[in-house]
């Protein structure tokens, strides 16, 4: 019995081995079918969504814009004025009073140098100039008194000559007075030519007398004059005027109140004329130096407004003015105020006094100001064949559909991306289609589907409606 129980067992067994590999069959069957519709079905949407995604366009409500024309710049924050504080003083840095970033009144001792050694110097030079003075003093005196002496001489040489005028003169009047002789009638015609000769010569000689004596006063005057203005020993006089000068700027004090921002010598240095010891800067007003690219330095003119911002100061705008324009373009590899080497640099005065020396700022500077003005992306204008401007907008139905229409408009100034629109049909809020290849006609139409907002998409429009479908947004 048990053979045949055993037997009838294994039987049964195999008759129930295929009915259970069929429904596993089955079961797979089932899965791929499933598999199948899910991945049909997801094919078939994402198919549906590049064909829509394809047949979209954009939309953006025109707005109003400030199509002010302006140049941002970078730059850093100086003083209006800088000195440089030098000395005369050839010696050795005694003090240093100061550094770098403190704020000095004018009249404040900055620094020392040691003025032992141009006290000595100054002494004995002095002391070899007093003796070249008395030496001077007697030249002096003696060419006064040659002068006086050549006056003298000539009077009393001028004295003679008149004397022998005088007696030739007597000699001519009294052979004039006297008889003629009988005997020798001839004689006394003899006797007024010799004596009109000699008076003659007497009067030639005075007039030579008066010439040279003339001279010889001429020349006394002129060596006395020379001696007044000859300078024994010039080169110590210049040298003694010039070490005054060195001792004076041995105490160097501030020019000017301001902030030190640079300092080139310490204590212990040996100064000298051309050194620049330090720097000063003028505080009590500012101003930006900034560097302007080529393509903008031509619009730029002293006196334009500029709204100056710094991250020390936050959003806070700072009024400023264009006072400087330099139209040179610098050459160097860097400029020392922080901003970058090559260009043409423009200087701007700063309304604040709470930036500080050196900080990076940045500024807007007004080149036209046109204010708040009805704008459209220039690259959306389109012209018809007789050079008239429009745009297309998408004037919305009931359903939330769209259709294109024709917007006729008046273009003005160009500003970055974007053209002012001085005239036309277009309005304030009219949805802009933004259709860059000009593909949209007038008269078609879009599903609501098909319309989207990149400006405002997700977002409240204002007034508790969706920009693009105008539907009600429930927050």
């Amino acid at each position: 019995m048990k053979d045949k129980k055993g037997t009838v067992n294994n039987s049964t067994a195999a008759v129930a081995k295929p009915k259970k590999k069929k429904k596993v069959l089955i079961v797979v069957l089932v899965i791929i079918a499933l598999l199948a519709v899910i991945i049909g079905t997801a094919v078939h949407n994402a198919t549906k969504e590049v064909a829509m995604v394809s047949n979209t366009v954009e939309i953006e409500p025109v707005q109003k814009r400030d199509l002010s024309d302006t140049i941002s710049l970078k730059g850093t924050v100086a003083g209006v004025s800088s000195t440089n504080v030098t000395s005369k003083a050839a010696s050795e840095i005694t003090s240093m009073n100061v550094q770098v970033g403190d704020i000095v009144q004018a009249g404040d001792v900055l620094c020392t140098l040691d003025s032992t050694s141009i006290e000595e110097k100054i002494a004995d030079l002095e002391k070899t100039i007093s003796n070249s003075n008395a030496v001077d003093g007697i030249n002096n005196q003696q060419a006064a008194d040659a002068v006086q002496q050549a006056k003298d001489d000539q009077a009393t040489q001028l004295a003679d000559a008149q004397l022998a005028i005088q007696r030739a003169q007597d000699e001519v009047n009294r052979i004039a007075a006297a008889p003629v002789d009988p005997e020798n009638p001839n004689s006394k015609d003899d006797a007024a030519r010799a004596a009109n000769q000699a008076l003659e010569d007497a009067q030639t000689n005075y007039a030579k007398v008066l010439e040279s004596t003339n001279r010889a006063i001429q020349s006394a005057e002129q060596n006395a004059e020379l001696n007044q203005y000859k300078d024994s020993d010039s080169t110590a006089k210049d040298t003694l005027t010039d070490l005054k000068e060195q001792l004076a700027d041995c105490e160097i004090v501030a020019p000017s109140g301001g902030v030190v921002t640079a300092v080139n010598s310490k204590v212990g240095d040996v100064n000298t004329e051309k050194n620049v010891i330090l720097t000063i800067e003028d505080t009590s007003s500012l101003k930006m130096v900034a560097t302007v690219q080529e393509a903008d330095v031509l619009k730029l003119e002293e006196g334009m407004k500029a709204t100056v911002t710094a991250d020390a100061t936050g959003e806070e705008e700072i009024s400023g003015t264009v006072t400087r324009v330099v139209r040179v373009k610098s050459q160097s590899t860097g400029t020392g105020d922080g901003t970058a080497a090559g260009g043409y640099s423009v200087e701007i005065s700063i309304d604040s006094s709470d930036l500080l020396i050196g900080m990076a700022t940045k500024a807007r500077v007004m080149i036209q100001e046109k204010g708040e003005c009805l704008a459209v992306p220039y690259d959306l204008i389109q012209y018809d064949e007789n050079g008239n401007a429009f745009v297309m907008v998408a004037e919305k139905a009931a359903d939330g559909s769209a259709t294109a229409h024709r917007r006729n408009i008046e273009v003005g100034a160009e500003v970055d991306y974007y053209t002012e629109v001085t005239g036309g049909d277009l309005k304030e809020g009219d949805m802009l289609i933004y259709d860059y290849s000009f593909s949209i006609a007038d008269g078609q139409t879009f599903a609501p589907e098909q319309l989207y907002s990149e400006q405002d998409m997700g977002l409240d429009a204002g007034d508790g409606t969706d920009p693009v479908s105008g539907a009600e947004v429930v927050e």
